[in-house]
């Protein structure tokens, strides 16, 4: 689970006494090990705390992988979901909300010493104040029946 408290300065109470009203935004995944297969489907929950409804402009839900290590940097978004203003008044952001999506076929998670491929969801917040509050939680898609084979070789999120 990936929970983030992002930096902003702390409200004194009138009693003198520092409060921490910190804004909460987190990401939980729906298997402890963070490993799915391709093809499979990902199931996650995420939910928004501390944060007034009405300072809040746009959440972003997304699905991605993105590389790391020698040459260019990719990044693709293979599942997408926006909410804006009107629609955000309806939820219940600090109840959890659920995201669920189909895994592709490829690309499998990869970790070597020239490049990473690694998978996440991103959970992206957008306030009126202008900032911006992000979090996100990785997890490594496998090959379709090798789920025993990740445990073994130590593949657990992060």
């Amino acid at each position: 689970m990936a929970i983030v408290l992002p930096k902003f300065p702390r409200r004194r109470a009138s009693t003198g006494f520092a409060t921490e009203a910190q804004p909460a935004v987190n990401v939980t995944l729906c298997r402890e090990d963070g490993v799915y297969e391709a093809g499979g489907e990902l199931t996650a929950k995420w939910r928004v705390r501390r944060i007034p409804v009405d300072e809040i402009q746009c959440v972003e839900v997304s699905v991605m992988w993105h590389t790391q290590g020698k040459g260019d940097e990719d990044l693709h978004v293979h599942h997408f979901h926006r909410l804006v203003d009107y629609q955000i008044q309806q939820l219940q952001l600090a109840q959890e909300q659920l995201l669920k999506t189909l895994l592709p076929a490829s690309p499998l998670s990869y970790y070597g010493h020239l490049i990473n491929v690694r998978w996440c969801i991103r959970l992206r917040l957008f306030l009126g104040n202008g900032r911006e509050i992000m979090a996100q939680q990785p997890f490594h898609l496998i090959a379709p029946g090798s789920t025993a084979v990740a445990t073994a070789a130590g593949l657990h999120s992060t």
